[in-house]
């Protein structure tokens, strides 16, 4: 059996620390040779004991067993890289802006085919029923995850954004199985994002993720997963389709959250509207 496929097979019998280190190491597959325990535990976010548990539970002596092992079945792996999409502002296209407009419709058009109906209506049930919503998201995710506090205050579900990473961490902490915390991220791998991600974990915090396809350590700490497309790779001006992706996303999660109590959400949308008109004059 490959190493890859007895990774993945005994994936089941190793704690969440040990997952997390196991998901690293497939994603980073490719530079693992240049890795100690120490820089693979600090790059997981956790401890060098977990790295030498989650080998030893794998079959082996220690790391140095299992790197040896690692390197040499994946020694020919190549991992393609898409070359299709072209960051307008660094390849200095004079039709930028048109251009612009074309690549968010191609990531929603890519978005709305990962959408999943049954993930969408067991995230709106999560918060419906929190005691408490947090949304956590950093720099252009932040945005993101405020839209969505807007939204869930204006049906009467007090939410409450964080994009400071010590505020995170301090929210997380006062969290329970009652409560829902919503992270924003396009890589799933923000350090900071995933701290907060592990603190919720250990709460018992039920977690949904709004992430960008593919394998990332935030997706397989989160409860529900809302995936996202995205165009851009990691260096780019700005992001632009995975945001547009990632709002599209929340207003979708929405929709469904307010259907999941139509009468009470229209209700609570009048009222709003009202007192806004009210104390707009």
């Amino acid at each position: 059996m490959s190493v890859m496929l007895n990774m993945l097979k005994n994936k089941e019998v190793l704690s969440m620390a040990e997952r997390v280190v196991l998901d690293y190491l497939i994603e980073n597959k490719a530079t693992l040779k240049d890795f100690s325990v120490e820089k693979i535990a600090e790059a997981a976010y956790t401890s060098p004991a977990s790295v030498v548990r989650m080998c030893k539970k794998l079959g082996y002596k220690g790391f140095k067993d299992f790197k040896i092992d690692f390197i040499l079945s994946n020694s020919k792996v190549e991992i393609p890289e898409t070359a299709e999409y072209k960051d307008i502002i660094l390849i200095k296209d004079q039709n930028s802006g048109k251009k612009a407009i074309e690549n968010n419709i191609r990531a929603l058009e890519e978005t709305i085919k990962l959408y999943d109906e049954k993930n969408y209506t067991k995230a709106a049930s999560l918060i419906m029923n929190a005691r408490k919503i947090l949304i956590f998201g950093k720099g252009s995710s932040y945005l993101v995850c405020k839209d969505l506090e807007m939204k869930l205050r204006r049906i009467n579900k007090f939410a409450i954004s964080q994009g400071e990473s010590h505020d995170q961490i301090v929210d997380a902490s006062f969290t329970n199985a009652k409560d829902v915390i919503v992270f924003v991220s396009n890589s799933g791998k923000t350090k900071e994002i995933i701290s907060a991600a592990l603190l919720a974990k250990e709460n018992k915090t039920p977690i949904i993720s709004v992430v960008k396809v593919g394998s990332s350590i935030l997706a397989d700490l989160s409860d529900v997963v809302l995936y996202t497309s995205s165009l851009e790779s990691d260096f780019r001006s700005a992001a632009m389709t995975s945001r547009i992706s990632q709002m599209s996303v929340i207003d979708a999660l929405f929709a469904k959250c307010a259907y999941l109590d139509i009468d009470r959400s229209v209700q609570a949308l009048e009222e709003t509207y009202r007192t806004i008109k009210k104390y707009k004059r």
